[in-house]
């Protein structure tokens, strides 16, 4: 009898919790729950493979919780798919909540228009803001180099002032912590280049409490793994400026 009991304990416990994990949806789904990080992925200038570059979003989406922003060429490519921001429409309020929300931004195609104007810092467009926004907070850059890697027949073609350009602009986003890959190590590079952000270490100097000050901010707010230097911390309370962590 005291088997019997038991099995039927066990039976029930067993049909309660499948009963719970069933009404368990993704709209239950706390933003806590989610393990995968935050990224915006930026879609706005042509391919000659835009099959190819269908299949890297797929195993970028397998490997991050992505916001997508599109150009109206990329959203008729990417018919279907849900939660698209148009590239074309967005307005500042729009963009500005993605590069404050998102941890790290690919571009799965680049132009040579891009490369320039990341070099020179040339915001005039929606998608170079969005990037150079990202990098002056620090966030993460992952580009593909597919559409402006020359080929072996444009080495031998192109002239050397040509070449020696497009390397020095590449050089220079480069030292500007943008990372240019090939396509297929797009999403493994993404991942390195998340994990050092998020091991990243603020330090907050006695010229950002000087800013402050100039500009008559009474608290500054740094991500919550930030450094603060002695002399910053006194200075802030001298001029009584508070220092909070997110």
């Amino acid at each position: 009898m005291a088997v019997d009991v038991k099995e039927t304990v066990r039976e029930l416990v067993r049909k309660a919790v499948e009963a719970y994990m069933s009404e368990q949806t993704e709209d239950t789904i706390t933003p806590a729950q989610i393990k995968k990080p935050l990224i915006t992925l930026l879609l706005s200038y042509q391919s000659t493979d835009p099959n190819n570059i269908l299949k890297a979003v797929t195993e970028i989406k397998s490997s991050f919780q992505v916001r997508i922003v599109a150009s109206k060429e990329w959203e008729e490519l990417l018919e279907g798919e849900e939660g698209i921001l148009s590239l074309d429409s967005a307005d500042y309020q729009e963009l500005q909540s993605l590069w404050t929300s998102t941890d790290l931004l690919i571009l799965p195609v680049a132009s040579f228009q891009l490369v320039s104007k990341l070099a020179l810092m040339l915001d005039d467009d929606k998608a170079t803001k969005t990037a150079i926004q990202f990098q002056l907070l620090g966030k993460p850059v992952v580009i593909a180099n597919n559409e402006v890697e020359l080929g072996v027949y444009q080495q031998i073609l192109a002239t050397h002032s040509v070449q020696e350009k497009l390397q020095g602009y590449m050089r220079t986003t480069q030292k500007d912590q943008v990372k240019w890959v090939p396509l297929n190590k797009l999403v493994r590079t993404a991942k390195e280049q998340h994990q050092l952000y998020k091991d990243k270490q603020p330090l907050v100097l006695s010229k950002h409490i000087e800013r402050a000050s100039r500009e008559n901010v009474k608290a500054v707010t740094v991500p919550k793994n930030s450094k603060i230097s002695p002399v910053a911390k006194d200075m802030a309370r001298e001029m009584k400026i508070q220092i909070l962590k997110e």
